[in-house]
């Protein structure tokens, strides 16, 4: 779906609910207000707002569950949160003057380099800009869940320190999520600076462990589905796209299970790529027996050069066969028998090849090479079936680029017919998107910014610490303010710089 359609679809529905929305407070006004009060919905130009209570009692029993060893557990783990929280502060005020301060091009735009070298990439995130928009569904889920995590955390954190949790909610702005966590202040400002700041700084601390947790369950992917796929043996075709050359009854069929590439063994996603571009640097030679040459030779009476300056011995009306070279030995020897060039059908001629060759020593037959463009390769993919039964190798004569782009291929291999390769490839995927934003969500709640966790955190340091030093509350509420302010002066030019960068400047 195009991304202009998809955002006219969401701002209809929206039209369309916020329509009903008026109709019914007007037309049936006591019964659809009872229905709101109960559901907690509220429909709002755009937007949408649904507000709960229902988890308080549950949250209220998880935090007085347990020993006094479990309490003493989760009160060094949001200790440790707040430890955290403070070393990611300068983290992402580094990234901010960074992305500010950046020449905007294109190696260094918005990055900053690792310890490792690695460029840390700053930017803006959306479906139908820079994500595919068919993955809408995977950013709206993690958006949910990183929320949902990061709530729960301020949550179970409050009632550790006996702060009342009120409500819970969740708001849709157009396509974006928001989640809130409802808390009693007048509690909450009664705590002493660091439980306070446990509470703060949980939701920041709760989204780096479930980065963690998801990259954990990434890095022992293949060790968690073992039971179920077989993780980087072979790679097993997901998808071929409309327009594939590859589609047919003699090509690539969905859950065929490629095994080798012109030779070169395919047992993961890399060394499928790898095995790909090989095959248009490293022309191949196979290995044919004589016989087979002196029976198909279809050589033209005169060799001549094509307009492109390739040598032909073929017709180039056909587009079945090719020119051959035979490839000399080691020792520089050439068969007698057989011509320096000879015209072969491709696929005839695959079929019947022994084994490949490259420097012109075959155990059976001799070795030839097609004579081919440099922007053309003969590919042969080796394939199998679910049971492990070989079937018939199928043949291309195209570019590399051609099948990477219209060939969807997975390394988890199912070990039953029931599964599907693309469920595991689903799974990681989402487990990568909750890892890039978890992390960005705790970076960017740990600047005191307006609106984020980093603001009463500010406000929380400033009122402990410079109350010895500046006695008045209005002059320490200053100081928060000046530091909070900076804080957002540098969040939204970080935020437009990379925005016009990202998809703006390209759009004029």
């Amino acid at each position: 779906m195009d991304p202009l359609v998809f955002f006219i679809v969401l701002a209809s529905l929206y039209g369309v609910l916020y329509f009903f929305d008026r109709f019914f407070k007007s037309c049936m006004h006591y019964p659809y207000d009872a229905f709101l009060k109960n559901t907690g919905l509220s429909i709002n130009f755009m937007s949408l707002h649904w507000h709960t209570s229902a988890f308080n009692r549950t949250l209220l029993r998880w935090g007085s569950a347990g020993n006094s060893c479990t309490r003493r557990v989760m009160i060094t783990s949001f200790n440790v949160g707040v430890l955290v929280t403070f070393s990611l502060l300068p983290i992402g005020l580094i990234l901010l003057i960074a992305t500010i301060f950046s020449s905007g091009e294109q190696d260094s735009s918005s990055s900053v380099s690792s310890p490792v070298g690695v460029p840390v990439q700053l930017e803006i995130l959306l479906p139908g800009v820079n994500l595919p928009l068919e993955e809408i569904g995977y950013y709206i889920t993690t958006l949910v869940l990183c929320l949902v995590v990061h709530e729960m955390g301020h949550a179970l954190a409050a009632v550790m320190e006996d702060v009342p949790v009120t409500g819970f909610g969740i708001k849709f702005i157009f396509c974006l999520p928001l989640a809130y966590t409802e808390l009693s202040h007048d509690h909450l400002n009664s705590l002493r600076w660091f439980r306070k700041l446990r509470v703060l700084c949980a939701g920041i601390w709760h989204n780096f462990v479930f980065a963690g947790v998801c990259y954990l369950l990434i890095s022992t992917v293949g060790i968690t589905m073992s039971p179920l796929y077989a993780y980087n043996q072979h790679v097993v075709v997901t998808e071929l796209t409309r327009k594939s050359p590859l589609r047919g009854e003699r090509g690539l069929q969905v859950d065929n299970q490629i095994t080798q590439v012109n030779g070169c063994p395919v047992n993961s996603e890399e060394s499928w790529v790898t095995c790909l571009q090989n095959s248009l640097k490293l022309k191949p030679g196979y290995c044919v027996s004589a016989d087979f040459v002196q029976l198909n030779d279809e050589s033209s009476a005169i060799s001549h050069h094509s307009i492109d300056g390739q040598l032909q011995c073929c017709d180039e009306l056909n587009p079945n066969v090719s020119c051959f070279e035979v490839v000399e030995d080691a020792n520089g020897d050439v068969p007698v028998e057989l011509p320096q060039h000879v015209c072969l059908n491709v696929r005839r001629t695959l079929e019947e090849v022994t084994e490949h060759c490259s420097s012109g020593v075959c155990n059976e037959g001799f070795c030839l090479r097609p004579l081919i463009r440099n922007i053309t390769a003969i590919m042969t993919f080796k394939r199998q079936n679910f049971r492990g039964e070989k079937l018939p190798p199928v043949i291309y004569v195209g570019h590399p680029w051609d099948v990477t782009r219209t060939v969807e291929v997975s390394a988890f291999v199912p070990r039953y017919s029931l599964l599907k390769a693309a469920w595991p490839d689903s799974w990681l995927l989402l487990l990568k998107y909750n890892v890039v934003f978890s992390i960005g969500l705790a970076l960017i709640n740990a600047i005191p910014c307006f609106g984020f966790d980093g603001a009463h955190i500010t406000s929380t340091v400033i009122h402990s610490f410079l109350v010895g030093r500046v006695d008045q509350h209005a002059k320490r509420d200053i100081i928060s303010l000046i530091i909070t302010s900076v804080g957002s002066l540098l969040f939204a030019l970080a935020l437009l710089k990379v925005a016009w960068l990202s998809f703006l400047r390209p759009l004029l």
